[in-house]
């Protein structure tokens, strides 16, 4: 009797780790679509702003759209652990990949500001939807699977903006003819991921300790605020995004004014099919003994020097230029896998804790990110290439300082 009874209860959990699995497929091809629409909306700004404004606009106001989607996902992780502690976590996924689905609004908006406002709401479903990977990687994956899961979270943004940049390389004419028809296409894929969800999905405890049957002790907002571990790793994070965010987004827009030679969707191609393959190398490293640390700081110090590199050389060798900023790509994401799976690495952690400290780490990241990316385009506009490019990779070392603070967690 007890045999059937064991074997039961080994069956159904099978089941919802397979069902646990489909979530978080569902979930990954979700982002996917929310980068997508993200950098294709960048690479099309130049035809978005001729449709709205019948002309070139400073680059504050063409960098416009991008400062708010990272605004909106500043707002979207401060609420994300809220609406997940008093909803769970099968409606408040639900939620995220209904506002994500405004990536079909957008494009047929009547003008700018509204444009904008629903690009906004789609970027509070596509961060929710990245923050809600966490807990359900928690109550789903086996802990020594958890690095490969996450590692395979984090490339999900760098698939979906590599498939664009393919798209644009060999398409690009094709795609610009009509940006409304392209983004409404691609906007399209989130709502076939949002019935999908509907009929995979299912709810389960976010409370429980992972390392045992106990409640975990309360940890909400006010215990995260308070501390430092949270702070050090959301600030360094902040720098990374704005050495990475800014070479897939803003620079394919930009760079071929100031460095004629250079194909913005090419650099883009290259940053993050090599990102791929580091994403690759990242997650093999993270399942050694290295310490954590060492890979961090080591591949830290080599992506924003090869980006560097790439800067200098963009009027001197279009080779040079182009290598610079693969191998940069590379490094980034062998140190970003490593990086995501330090909360899971932290002692006493739960489903909702780590959606409460992955909440305001991405909320505090994007509020870093957001003004660098600000100061950066004014510098732009006002003092030209060089005292943007400087600040770029200055801002970028951010990331360096904040991590060398780190805790070792292997």
């Amino acid at each position: 009797m007890e045999e059937r009874t064991d074997a039961l209860e080994s069956k159904v959990s099978n089941n919802s780790k397979v069902k646990g699995l489909l979530m978080l497929a569902v979930m990954w091809c979700a982002y996917v679509t929310f980068a997508m629409n993200w950098v294709g909306g960048s690479d099309l700004g130049a035809q978005i702003v001729q449709t709205f404004f019948g002309g070139p606009v400073a680059p504050v106001i063409q960098q416009v759209v991008n400062y708010t989607i990272t605004a909106a996902r500043v707002v979207a992780n401060l609420f994300a652990a809220y609406i997940l502690i008093k909803s769970g976590p099968k409606r408040a996924i639900t939620i995220a990949m209904v506002l994500l689905m405004f990536s079909v609004v957008a494009v047929w908006m009547p003008n700018y500001w509204a444009f904008t406002i629903s690009r906004m709401v789609m970027a509070l479903g596509g961060s929710m939807v990245i923050v809600y990977m966490n807990p359900v990687v928690a109550n789903y994956v086996a802990p020594d699977k958890k690095m490969i899961a996450n590692a395979l979270n984090t490339v999900s943004y760098n698939v979906g903006a590599f498939v664009v940049s393919i798209l644009f390389v060999f398409f690009a004419q094709q795609l610009a003819a009509n940006w409304k028809i392209t983004l409404t296409i691609m906007a399209s894929l989130t709502v076939v991921f949002f019935i999908l969800w509907l009929i995979v999905s299912e709810d389960f405890d976010t409370t429980k300790n992972l390392e045992s049957s106990e409640e975990q002790v309360k940890y909400g907002y006010k215990e995260a605020l308070r501390d430092s571990f949270v702070w050090k790793y959301s600030i360094a994070f902040g720098g990374f995004l704005f050495l990475y965010v800014l070479a897939v987004t803003s620079f394919p827009s930009v760079i071929s004014t100031y460095a004629p030679k250079i194909d913005g969707s090419l650099l883009n191609l290259l940053v993050t099919g090599f990102a791929i393959v580091g994403t690759g190398v990242g997650m093999k490293l993270g399942l050694t003994d290295m310490k954590r640390k060492k890979i961090l700081l080591s591949t830290g110090t080599l992506m924003i020097a090869m980006f560097a590199l790439a800067l200098i050389f963009a009027n001197i060798s279009t080779f040079a230029t182009y290598a610079f900023a693969a191998i940069s790509g590379f490094f980034m994401f062998i140190q970003y896998p490593v990086y995501m799976n330090l909360p899971h690495e932290m002692p006493n952690m739960s489903a909702q804790k780590l959606t409460v400290i992955f909440g305001l780490f991405w909320a505090i990241a994007y509020t870093v990110n957001t003004l660098f990316t600000f100061i950066w385009s004014m510098l732009l506009g006002s003092s030209g290439w060089l005292a943007a490019s400087i600040f770029y990779i200055v801002g970028s070392c951010l990331y360096l300082v904040m991590a060398a603070m780190l805790p070792e967690t292997k």
